[in-house]
């Protein structure tokens, strides 16, 4: 029951996984801020697996200041006395303008470990906001970093704040307007000479191209009416013994009503098929091949689950789209995930990285307690997405999910694909005739 518990459960984690993102491998965002000169990393290579510290965090903001040049000829009259060295000229810098303070008035405490709340102030400062002068409070920093765009799901951690998040959260910042000004903070650096003009050019190209990606995410996510056809695909392994496989080609189709949501109608029908291995079925079919066909309108969704019966229940059209996660395949994509941009004739090609840490509490939530005493993480995630004409057209998914639970870990491995087959008026719905005849879900399937 054990093994069943957790295979079914990493089939379910890797069939929703779309949707949602933890902390990512930022490797690319901390080669971008190389090339500009704003990152250096460490005698030991970026270490973005480690914990910021306060001096590392200084370091930072006084580059994304552009103030670098300026600190470095700063005398060092600063009264903290725990300072090694290099750090200095930074602290220096922002003691004299007010921008950092220590911990006593003789410690400035550089090992210290730099939080997300404390970097994200950071970052505000550097983007000409001010908590002094009221634009922001400290406390609410992290609420404030998000309403101007700087922090997001996936670039910031509270819990395990890493040079990781450090790299990811000041390439956002670069990408991001300076306050008063429609220009972003790489732009002003590049004028204020504090970055090599030649040097940014490849990189406010990349912002650009990843504008035009996200406004094509955006338009996308607009379309009230669009077909799609979506194949998922999940192999769930015990070291080498295969526990399940499967995969479910299905096709979707939604009319959405903007003002009402709950009036919208949407239809996707398909095929569930699942191979189990015979230790886990328990004397039952080891092979289930089975039609899909859901459907919502006016608040209710409505379920033809074969043989087993027709049932409905009520669901908003919200819940119904997270279920699905087809709001994650048409989402905009924060510049920090993404690993390459590259265009042609066919169009825009967008690869980006997931590599992530779920929560289990997360996943126990959606699965009902299925994942009691179980953790999860997940490996090579990576998405690639297609935009033509200013929409998106296909969307890739593909990864591992590592659950472990009871000193045994069941790896599930994710292909899915979804292709944009028609919108507008091309979108036609049909509706079955009988839905009045299916009956409320019954609780042991609920």
């Amino acid at each position: 029951m054990k093994k069943m518990r957790i295979a079914l459960a990493s089939m379910l984690v890797a069939a929703g996984i779309t949707a949602t993102a933890g902390a990512a491998n930022f490797t690319n965002c901390a080669d971008r801020l190389k090339d500009v000169g704003l990152f250096q990393g460490t005698n030991q290579g970026y270490q973005l697996d480690k914990a910021p510290t306060r001096a590392e965090a200084s370091a930072m903001l006084v580059r994304l200041l552009g103030k670098e040049a300026e600190a470095e000829k700063l005398t060092y009259t600063a009264p903290f006395t725990d300072l090694k060295g290099w750090e200095k000229p930074y602290v220096q810098y922002l003691y004299d303008n007010g921008l950092a303070n220590g911990m006593s008035e003789t410690a400035y405490n550089p090992t210290g470990k730099c939080s997300a709340q404390m970097y994200t102030t950071f970052l505000l400062r550097a983007l000409g906001y001010s908590d002094a002068k009221g634009d922001f409070t400290y406390a609410k920093a992290l609420d404030f970093g998000e309403q101007v765009g700087l922090v997001d799901d996936v670039n910031c951690s509270t819990k395990n704040f890493l040079r990781d998040n450090v790299v990811a959260m000041s390439l956002t910042a670069l990408d991001t307007d300076v306050k008063g000004s429609d220009s972003i903070l790489l732009d002003k650096l590049v004028a204020d000479g504090a970055v090599d003009k030649t040097k940014a050019a490849s990189l406010g190209a990349f912002f650009a191209d990843a504008d035009t990606f996200n406004t094509a995410a955006k338009n996308t996510s607009a379309e009230s009416k669009m077909a799609m056809d979506m194949n998922i695909k999940a192999s769930v392994k015990l070291g080498t013994t295969k526990l399940l496989d499967m995969s479910m080609p299905m096709t979707i189709k939604a009319d959405m009503n903007l003002k009402e949501l709950d009036k919208s109608v949407m239809a996707f029908g398909g095929k569930l098929n699942m191979t189990i291995d015979p230790s886990l079925a328990n004397g039952g079919d080891t092979s289930i091949s089975q039609d899909i066909n859901y459907y919502f309108t006016n608040g209710t969704y409505y379920m033809d689950m074969g043989a087993q019966g027709k049932y409905k229940m009520a669901m908003s059209f919200d819940d119904v789209l997270n279920g699905m996660e087809i709001s994650a395949m048409n989402s905009s994509v924060p510049v920090s995930a993404i690993e390459s941009i590259t265009k042609g004739s066919g169009g825009m090609t967008v690869k980006y990285n997931m590599n992530s840490v779920f929560s289990s509490d997360l996943f126990d939530e959606l699965l009902g307690g299925m994942l009691d005493g179980v953790s999860i993480k997940t490996r090579d995630m990576n998405v690639t997405a297609k935009a033509v004409n200013g929409m998106l057209t296909d969307t890739a998914i593909s990864g591992t999910v590592d659950i472990t639970a009871e000193g045994e870990t069941i790896s599930a491995t994710l292909n899915a694909a979804a292709k944009v087959t028609a919108t507008g008026d091309a979108v036609k719905i049909t509706l079955p005739t009988d839905l009045s005849s299916y009956v409320d879900l019954p609780t042991e399937i609920n």
